[in-house]
């Protein structure tokens, strides 16, 4: 299973700590959108790619 994480913004702790609970054994990749000029089509992409979508705010 393939998992995506969205970023809004740079992830404190506590939210690294869950991103590697639930990347555990399983393929991920990871998408900013805290940068200037996020590349949206690179975004549905990845979304399509991947079997799950966490947003992280």
């Amino acid at each position: 299973m393939k998992i995506l994480q969205v970023y809004r913004s740079e992830p404190n702790n506590e939210v690294k700590t869950l991103v590697q609970i639930l990347n555990r054994d399983r393929e991920s990749d990871e998408f900013n959108l805290n940068v200037e000029n996020p590349d949206y089509d690179v975004l549905v992409n990845k979304i399509f790619a991947a079997d799950k979508t966490v947003c992280w705010w």
